[in-house]
């Protein structure tokens, strides 16, 4: 079934937990259920070294996140920024390795100039060779298809991939941040909007109006990725991303200025905001992660961070004429009702209707009051919800 028809198909249907394995079955565009890597790595059982997967938007004194970068380093060598994705590699590299250089000490990164432009120095014994001596991997943001494009051109696993994989395999750290993660998945988000999402569904085709799903770096097999999350809206089109075909059901949406930090298979949330959790294995859940919370990357068991406070809970949720796509809605949403209901359409009036209700287990918390974005509380960590979509 195409991206399309699963749209539509979802439009119809009632997809409630009793549902959700009839959706799964039919699923959007056909992917194949792994990538073919000559190299592989294994980051959800610890056998490789850590994934530092940021959400975009990371700011220059975002200490706690450029830490676990540093501290996630193999060997002498440096920290190297690989600019791939970006539209100005030089600049964008440059300004990189300052950053890092800044909470590192001076001459602890260096780049790596390799684009999309000139493909044929992923093959490059040089390059190569300079791959093997860093001591972990920072990928900047721009365009992830950019950095695929270049380090798996037409499905194949250049030099210059082999090298990375190899090194993280031996323990080197990979970061990246905005299309920097998104590239991390066997399978990754390449574009599309939720609102599209539940009308054409996903699917392969660049241009289409489905969300568009390509093979990624390989690093990360524990469900799709997507960042810039909360203040882009994006829980839409991850949902339907994890209810498409496999091979995941799960999804890990990264807010801006937030890593989920990969390590010996568990994810630790690290910076100013949240990730947002999604499960469509056996019906639908969701639940934000705040800052220091963890969650095991298998059962999806999260254990909150301790010392936070419990939230009151309220009655109402939302207006349902909200947009729930829009720019931090729902985190504005979680934090202003906490307990109760949200309920959204999606669409016009006769559109996609989407309920949030709290779950078994359900918690509020905060760190505090106030310092998180948009003026919600700190280190907000709540859910899990039951999700339900409906026509």
């Amino acid at each position: 079934m195409n991206g399309r028809a699963f749209g539509r198909r979802v439009g119809a249907w009632a997809a409630s937990a009793a549902l959700v394995g009839m959706i799964t079955a039919c699923g959007g565009g056909a992917v194949d259920s792994a990538p073919s890597d000559e190299v592989q790595g294994g980051a959800e059982n610890g056998s490789a070294g850590a994934l530092v997967v940021i959400g975009g938007a990371l700011a220059a004194d975002n200490a706690a996140i450029y830490r676990r970068v540093l501290d996630g380093r193999d060997g002498d060598g440096p920290v190297c920024v690989i600019p791939t994705a970006s539209g100005s590699p030089e600049e964008s590299m440059a300004s990189a390795v300052g950053r890092i250089d800044e909470h590192g000490g001076p001459g602890v990164a260096t780049g790596v100039l390799l684009t999309v432009d000139a493909p044929e120095r992923a093959d490059d014994a040089a390059v190569v060779a300079q791959l093997r001596e860093c001591s972990g991997f920072f990928f900047t943001g721009g365009s992830q298809t950019r950095i695929v494009d270049t380090f798996r051109p037409e499905g194949r696993s250049t030099a210059a991939r082999d090298a990375v994989m190899e090194r993280w395999n031996e323990g080197a750290v990979v970061a990246g941040t905005s299309a920097g993660a998104a590239m991390m998945g066997g399978r990754m988000i390449a574009g599309g909007v939720s609102l599209d999402a539940f009308e054409y569904g996903v699917g392969e085709a660049a241009g289409d109006d489905a969300i568009t799903i390509r093979e990624g770096m390989g690093f990360f097999e524990a469900g799709w990725l997507d960042q810039h999350f909360l203040a882009r809206g994006r829980w839409g089109r991850l949902l339907m991303s994890a209810l498409s075909e496999p091979p995941y059901a799960t999804g890990f949406g990264i807010d801006e200025n937030t890593a989920l930090v990969v390590e010996g298979g568990q994810g630790e949330v690290v910076g100013a905001s949240g990730v947002v959790v999604i499960d469509a294995r056996d019906g639908i859940t969701l639940e934000l992660l705040g800052a220091g919370d963890r969650v095991d990357l298998q059962t999806l068991a999260v254990a909150p961070a301790a010392g936070r406070s419990e939230l009151d809970t309220v009655e109402s949720g939302p207006d349902d004429g909200v947009d729930p796509f829009a720019r931090w809605q729902l985190l504005r949403d979680l934090a202003a009702s906490p307990g109760a209901v949200l309920r959204y359409t999606v669409g016009d009036e006769a559109g996609t209707r989407l309920t949030l209700e709290p779950g078994p287990d359900y918690r509020a918390l905060a760190t505090a009051m106030e310092g998180g974005p948009e003026g919600t509380p700190l280190g907000l960590s709540v859910g899990p919800y039951r999700v339900t979509v409906e026509r």
